[in-house]
């Protein structure tokens, strides 16, 4: 009888204490569509994208785009183990712009829990968070689906009052903990990142996101080349 009563305490206090809410990666209204229906719908939202910053979408088939268009919808609909997304690489390859059909998405679907911003943001709204002025940075930090753009563009930590701050771990650890989905570009290498913002938060990133790889040119050099042609 002892043994039963533990058994029931400890699988109750699991599921109230330490479980988190569970935050699906893909929309239950789009739940049961096979990986190419996912492509199809985010190659449509990523033109989107590109024509909406007024350029001219070309054919991306056998393209690297299209490659890591399709790994998106492979992680939409993969592993819950992989909350997140890491979206890395090369200046203006299109990790924002994928980001920003995808972000749409997620908008339409998920509204109010679903924020976009950059990491120079977070740091923002911390510092006026500080201040007590108006600041979004626990909206940022709780939001089921965070899209986070330009990590490692902010300042590695700033002080007030001499106390040093670091609101993107800060954030980070928050989010890892909660298993809240997040989605991140950056610019920066795998040496890059662990130099930055170090083990603890890197360790979080290999458990937590899927990586893509973005290597192509930057597509904004090649429109700059093409209108002095």
């Amino acid at each position: 009888m002892e043994q039963q009563l533990i058994l029931r305490l400890k699988s109750e206090m699991l599921k109230t204490s330490f479980s988190p809410k569970r935050i699906t990666k893909l929309p239950e209204k789009l739940d049961g569509l096979s990986t190419e229906e996912l492509t199809e719908i985010l190659t449509v939202l990523y033109q989107g994208v590109v024509e909406d910053r007024g350029n001219v979408f070309r054919d991306i088939n056998e393209t690297e785009m299209a490659n890591n268009i399709e790994a998106v919808a492979k992680w939409m609909i993969g592993s819950r183990l992989n909350t997140s997304l890491l979206l890395q690489g090369t200046p203006g390859s299109g990790k924002t712009s994928l980001m920003n059909a995808l972000y749409s998405l997620y908008h339409y679907y998920y509204g109010g829990s679903t924020y976009k911003c950059t990491a120079k943001m977070i740091n923002d709204n911390y510092q006026s968070k500080l201040d007590k002025e108006r600041s979004f940075y626990d909206e940022f930090k709780k939001a089921d689906y965070l899209f986070l753009d330009d990590l490692g563009t902010e300042p590695d930590k700033f002080k007030d009052y001499g106390v040093d701050y670091t609101p993107i771990p800060e954030l980070i650890y928050e989010r890892y903990e909660k298993q809240r989905v997040t989605v991140i570009s950056t610019n920066l290498s795998d040496s890059m990142l662990m130099s930055r913002y170090g083990k603890r938060v890197i360790d979080r990133f290999d458990e937590m996101c899927q990586k893509i790889v973005f290597l192509a040119p930057s597509y904004r050099k090649q429109k700059a080349a093409a209108q002095d042609d």
